[in-house]
């Protein structure tokens, strides 16, 4: 069986303008390699293009999701895969994501008519995905310490009761650095997992 993610590039894009990534996902996206790109922003609002009429103000972008807030304190871990079936590997990308989030004594749980990561009724991650041609583009924001009075002047996701917060506003101390080791260690291990799961990936 090919196995599909034996190979994961781990890139660290470091602080780098939005439109300067994008343009950087645009020339990998058609490498036949799976990227795993970290990044921080500077401060942008975002949107899916099925929304991007109602937020002008907004970078539009081909990928689900409405409107949401990416700085410096946001970690964003693109996924740049090949993608034969993205539900299997949405359900692993999000087993990314609860390993992570285990490690905190937190009640964060997953909403999927709301996708992404939750404390009541304050999200802590956003997740906004495409596919083109068995590939994926865009990935995961974590909310590790983003500047809350810029992220809450828009409703998260377009959601009229939903807030925004992130592990520092919740007590939880850790750094974008130590988020990227500790992702990356998951990311390994829950791709190279799925390798003896299915070969439909």
């Amino acid at each position: 069986m090919e196995k599909q993610y034996s190979e994961i590039n781990f890139k660290d894009l470091g602080l780098i303008e939005y439109k300067d990534f994008l343009q950087i996902q645009e020339k990998l996206t058609p490498l036949n390699q799976n990227f795993l790109l970290f990044a921080t922003h500077y401060p942008v609002f975002t949107v899916g293009k099925c929304e991007a009429e109602n937020f002008p103000f907004a970078t539009a972008v081909n990928r689900g999701g409405s409107i949401t807030y990416f700085d410096e304190g946001t970690l964003m871990v693109y996924f740049i895969f090949n993608v034969k079936n993205p539900p299997f590997f949405y359900k692993n990308l999000r087993k990314v994501m609860d390993k992570y989030f285990s490690l905190f004594n937190l009640d964060i749980y997953y909403d999927k008519n709301r996708p992404g990561y939750y404390i009541q009724n304050r999200k802590i991650a956003s997740i906004g995905l495409s596919y083109t041609n068995n590939r994926s583009n865009h990935g995961v924001s974590v909310h590790i310490k983003p500047d809350l009075n810029n992220f809450n002047k828009i409703k998260p996701c377009n959601l009229s009761e939903v807030k925004a917060t992130s592990l520092y506003n919740e007590s939880i101390n850790i750094s974008i650095e130590e988020s990227k080791i500790i992702l990356k260690s998951i990311i390994s291990e829950v791709f190279n997992e799925t390798q003896s799961q299915s070969p439909f990936i």
